[in-house]
């Protein structure tokens, strides 16, 4: 089967018309012309895969990962050249907020983009899989572990330990499970946690400063610290941005948009260990309410921000509890599946001027946008950072105004 495509699915698939259906081709960008082998079908709508590209697109990455559309699903927007990643992502932004308010697009279409090297990861999840030895990321739509040789977004410094990990691993007889690490800023120190049932000694590893499991046992340090303006504590297993080189950018933008406006009280529903609420301190906001569900990282946010007042419980308990009230800005950077009804309606409902909201879901965002709209917030402006290069996940900020 031959096919033009026209245009770019948010997560990463080319979009093809052929004979009333809609086809998903992975590898293929807008304006190529490829064959393909067909891998699904169901009611008007076929997932493929790209067998040969018969006319490129300025697009294409000349040098991709090898290991791309193949052995390893780590990175399905591969194929893309650097240079042309900006108009990749707001080509499928656009096309996921097509139910969105239209200020929203706008500000998309408009939006600055920070773009990222390769090898940002600082913290990120492998999979381990002992019958076959093998230490990476999951081959694409399978449970079956690729091997990571020559992997663009890990550090070099993890890269090459990664053999010598998974021998140890073998010899301590570790069964399947996920090895979540976290580095700091540099790349030289690591921690581990490992996320399966064991109950036996972890082994010693290189380049490792502390292995843990999830039940609590384990050697070495627990925590690391980021050298940012303000130091942030960080104990492995806790959210915090996993992008190396986009964290100073991140802390600019908040930063920036504290000092400029002038907000002094400050509400962070999501906090994590405290990173854009420190920001926020750093650019001068004197009164902080920092939300955070995980009790481990909540105990961090307390250490990294001994003003602030902090609340360990989950976003929609903090809002029924007043939290909202008088803040001058509220940072919004909720999981995957966005604001819940409860923080939505409460965040739409309150006194506020000034809303920052950090999404990686443009539909999630689509429809809490709707409701902030029509609650009478403005769109002000937004702007994307390639928090995963390489991949169709994009970080989108979007700072909305009451009118």
């Amino acid at each position: 089967m031959e096919l033009e495509i026209k245009t770019l699915a948010f997560g990463g698939r080319g979009v093809a018309r052929q004979g009333g259906e809609v086809w998903f081709v992975s590898n293929a960008l807008p304006g190529e012309r490829v064959t393909v082998a067909e891998e699904r079908r169901r009611r008007g709508i076929v997932e493929a895969r790209t067998l040969e590209v018969l006319s490129p697109s300025p697009w294409r990455e000349p040098d991709p990962c090898p290991k791309a559309f193949g052995e390893c699903g780590g990175c399905d927007l591969a194929h893309v050249a650097a240079g042309f990643r900006e108009k990749a992502y707001k080509t499928s932004l656009l096309g996921a907020l097509r139910g969105a308010p239209e200020a929203l697009r706008t500000a998309v279409e408009a939006a600055t983009f920070f773009p990222s090297p390769w090898h940002y990861r600082l913290r990120g999840r492998l999979h381990w899989a002992p019958e076959a030895q093998v230490l990476g990321f999951y081959a694409p739509s399978s449970h079956r572990v690729a091997s990571l040789e020559g992997c663009r977004v890990l550090s070099p410094g993890t890269l090459a330990l990664l053999p010598a990990w998974a021998e140890s691993l073998k010899n301590a007889n570790l069964p399947a499970g996920e090895l979540e690490f976290l580095e700091d800023l540099p790349g030289e120190r690591r921690l581990l946690l490992f996320r399966g049932l064991f109950s036996g000694e972890l082994p010693r590893l290189p380049g490792v400063d502390g292995f843990w499991g999830i039940r609590g046992r384990g050697w070495g340090q627990r925590e690391l610290t980021l050298e940012l303006p303000l130091p942030l504590t960080v104990p492995v297993g806790s959210f915090v941005q996993g992008n190396r080189f986009l964290l100073a950018e991140l802390w600019r933008m908040v930063e920036a948009l504290v000092r400029e406006e002038g907000f002094s009280r400050v509400v962070d529903l999501y906090a994590g260990v405290g990173f854009l609420a420190a920001a926020a301190r750093f650019g001068g906001a004197q009164e902080l309410t920092v939300v955070e569900v995980s009790p481990r990282a909540a105990r961090a946010a307390r250490a990294n921000l001994p003003q602030a007042r902090v609340l360990s419980m989950p976003a929609e308990a903090a809002v029924g509890q007043g939290a909202l009230v008088g803040a001058d800005l509220v940072i919004l950077d909720p999981p995957r599946g966005g604001l819940s009804p409860a923080v939505r309606e409460a965040v739409a409902a309150a006194k506020l001027s000034s809303l920052l909201y950090v999404s990686c879901d443009p539909a999630c965002l689509a429809r809490d946008a709707k409701v902030l709209v029509d609650a009478g917030f403005a769109v002000r402006w937004a702007k994307l950072f390639d928090l995963f290069a390489g991949t169709h996940h994009v970080e989108l900020a979007v700072l909305f105004r009451k009118t």
